[in-house]
């Protein structure tokens, strides 16, 4: 098992487990639902050792053939990573035109979203998102969840943690978004 933790300071931990019976048990700690919200993180051996504030980690990269937790939002089949800017931007020029006619969308049609999160970090996450269309507030469903998890190229995930987002750039296949009350209607020039 590897692990990258990518701290707000720009700093990446790397981390390794190759005991199969800890990393067993070091896999059920990917909890989304307690992973940045339960307490400082401590991980190394018994010396050294580094203790972790969560709300100073904007994602975790778990690389492993073990199963992990993992937690999707309502209505959202597959979320995964892509790897680099350029496959994003190679990928949203081949579905933007598509989906720039705005069908209006039925319940339980396809739907299809690209996202690029800008982390405190300075970094930037690509993700492709497939799931059906529903009535609902697709920010909060993404958003409001402990922390967002996506797979990766290889056997893992990466589990991203919301207070570290600073923006969200998202493309959709959707006519229509319900946003939670306080929405800025404004054209976008920024990109």
């Amino acid at each position: 098992m590897r692990i990258r933790v990518h701290r707000t300071d720009g700093k990446t931990g790397n981390y390794s487990q190759d005991d199969h019976r800890r990393a067993v048990l070091l896999a059920k700690r990917f909890d989304p639902a307690k992973l940045f919200c339960s307490g400082p993180i401590v991980i190394g051996v018994h010396n050294p050792f580094s203790i972790i504030h969560p709300d100073e980690i904007c994602w975790i990269e778990v690389e492993t053939d073990l199963v992990l937790p993992g937690a999707m939002p309502k209505n959202i089949e597959r979320l995964r990573r892509i790897p680099d800017v350029e496959k994003y931007k190679e990928l949203l020029a081949r579905q933007w035109p598509g989906w720039m006619q705005f069908r209006k969308g039925r319940k339980g049609d396809p739907f299809e979203a690209l996202i690029e999160l800008s982390l405190r970090s300075g970094e930037s996450i690509y993700l492709h998102v497939v799931g059906a269309v529903d009535d609902i507030n697709l920010v909060e469903e993404f958003f409001g969840v402990p922390a967002i998890t996506a797979s990766i190229g290889v056997p893992g995930n990466v589990y991203i943690n919301p207070k570290a987002i600073v923006r969200a750039r998202i493309y959709h296949s959707r006519d229509q978004v319900r946003f939670s009350d306080g929405f800025w209607m404004a054209e976008a020039d920024d990109v």
